[in-house]
């Protein structure tokens, strides 16, 4: 029994160092912070050469990548749109653009984050952006009530009890885990409304 508590505590040791490095590299990791400044974009005006294709990419278990291929007039590169900013492409309106038309971009090298015809942005950045810093700080809060109770277990040199019915039962830290970790989603859903789940490929309005 004893031996069995020593391997509980160095599964929530584990989780401890799991759950710190977690919230350390999302919440305080400074190049997580949301920006929907756009300061550092490059802003220029370009030509569509040729209709804009869609596209994916395998990288093995890292998953497929979905993107905008876009070719412009006078520029060898290749350009994209892809990550969370291929998610909040406007669809249909962007079907509508043509080989010729001028085009004012907004991009980070070959990424374009925003695009805009007469006035109208295809591509939404400060809500792309938004979601995705709060798809970052979702997962860093997710863990850290974790660490509260994985430094409490190290405390304890055998498996503390608690008495009901007159009888003994020991703590279950494995399903106080659980129930913690679901409260948590609950809570973060509850004061993140406007975070919604990305699905690869699927476009949000």
């Amino acid at each position: 029994m004893y031996n069995e508590w020593l391997e509980t505590k160095k599964q929530f040791r584990a989780g401890l160092i799991a759950s710190s490095i977690i919230v350390f590299a999302l919440l305080i990791w400074p190049g997580n912070k949301i920006d929907t400044s756009q300061e550092e974009f490059i802003k220029e005006t370009v030509i569509l050469d040729s209709k804009p294709s869609f596209e994916e990419e395998r990288h093995g278990k890292s998953g497929t990548e979905y993107f905008v291929k876009l070719n412009f007039k006078d520029y060898s590169q290749e350009f994209r749109i892809t990550g969370i900013d291929y998610n909040f492409l406007k669809y249909e309106d962007f079907l509508k653009i043509n080989p010729g038309d001028t085009l004012e971009i907004a991009r980070t090298t070959n990424e374009i984050h925003s695009l805009v015809k007469n006035g109208v942005d295809y591509l939404n950045y400060t809500k792309a952006e938004t979601n995705r810093g709060l798809s970052i700080f979702f997962l860093g809060y997710l863990f850290i009530p974790m660490i509260p109770l994985c430094i409490i277990v190290q405390f304890f040199k055998k498996r503390p009890h608690y008495r009901f019915n007159n009888e003994s039962h020991a703590i279950p830290f494995d399903i106080i885990a659980i129930v913690i970790f679901i409260t948590t989603i609950i809570v973060l859903c509850y004061i993140m409304p406007e975070f919604q789940v990305i699905t690869s490929g699927e476009f949000y309005k």
